[in-house]
């Protein structure tokens, strides 16, 4: 009789046991390289949305303040909101304003609560040259034509001073700065005189610089579907813009020229001084399977120079 040679039933069951023990292993080792490719590409996502997020803040942050003109600290400005407290150019403040958490509404929107807001001032988009400037007829005669419309916001300077103002009216050439609903007082002189009528005039040189003049707000606020929260910029008095949606935070701090010290802002002193801002958001981030980033991973600073200090 011929003797058949095979496996034990307990070989088998142990065979069996290290094949389990090892299609485990295999399985494990996948769903952590699957878990982890999935980290990398949310968080590649949110890098790429923050890096283009901070830029478009960093931009505004690092105008902030521009005058032209040698950039002359001394503005008037007869705009009659900016006699309004918490209106867009309630206070120039050298074009930066933080506020520490409570922020306050901008537009009609409060921010988030817990979280930081910053205003920004300056002048924008394309200068054009003063060929004369009639202060008594409120007029300012341009070197070439313009594209410059009624009721929108201009800044002036010279060497000496800077007038923010709402134009009156226009012609192929000229600019008109009188007093009306928009402007508290024709004069663009310093000292601010809002009488309603001439007011303290001023004649600009002849080469005086005339822009465009902005007031930009960044805040967190509840998103537009109204599901998650989200970063906004809103531009003087118009419409806020959602720039980037799931953000639940904003921190802010300023670094001061005189202690180069990080200040928050309500202990910032004079901010004329500021000469850095440090940028902090909160991102809510989850992937295809509801994952979520650690919050280490999911909080985002940038820093940002502010060009325009005499």
């Amino acid at each position: 009789m011929k003797l058949q040679l095979g496996f034990t039933l307990s070989e088998l069951m142990i065979a069996m046991l290290l094949g389990l023990l090892l299609t485990g292993s295999v399985i494990g080792v996948y769903l952590s390289n699957s878990k982890t490719a999935e980290l990398n590409t949310v968080l590649g996502e949110l890098q790429n949305s923050a890096r283009t997020t901070f830029e478009l803040m960093a931009n505004d942050i690092r105008r902030s303040g521009y005058l032209g003109c040698g950039n002359a600290s001394r503005v008037v400005n007869v705009l009659n909101a900016a006699n309004v407290a918490g209106s867009a150019w309630a206070i120039w403040n050298g074009g930066i304003e933080g506020f520490e958490q409570p922020a306050p509404a901008f537009n009609g929107v409060t921010p988030l609560s817990d979280t930081d807001a910053i205003r920004l001032m300056f002048g924008s988009g394309r200068s054009y040259t003063v060929q004369s400037h009639d202060a008594t007829l409120s007029q300012l005669v341009l070197t070439t034509t313009h594209q410059i419309q009624t009721g929108d916001l201009l800044l002036v300077c010279d060497e000496a001073l800077s007038g923010v103002f709402s134009v009156s009216a226009t012609d192929l050439t000229s600019i008109f700065h009188l007093a009306n609903a928009s402007n508290c007082t024709s004069g663009l002189g310093f000292p601010l005189s809002c009488d309603g009528a001439a007011g303290t005039t001023k004649q600009y040189a002849v080469n005086a610089m005339l822009m465009n003049f902005d007031s930009v707000s960044w805040y967190i606020a509840a998103s537009a579907d109204q599901q998650s929260t989200s970063l906004f910029r809103v531009r003087n008095n118009g419409a806020a813009e959602e720039i980037l949606y799931g953000v639940s935070d904003l921190q802010l701090q300023f670094m001061d020229e005189r202690s180069r010290s990080w200040r928050d802002a309500d202990l910032v002193l004079d901010w004329m001084d500021i000469i850095s801002v440090r940028i902090s958001l909160q991102f809510v981030t989850t992937g295809t399977s509801e994952l979520q980033l650690p919050e280490h991973m999911s909080r985002l600073n940038y820093q940002v120079s502010i060009r325009n200090r005499i």
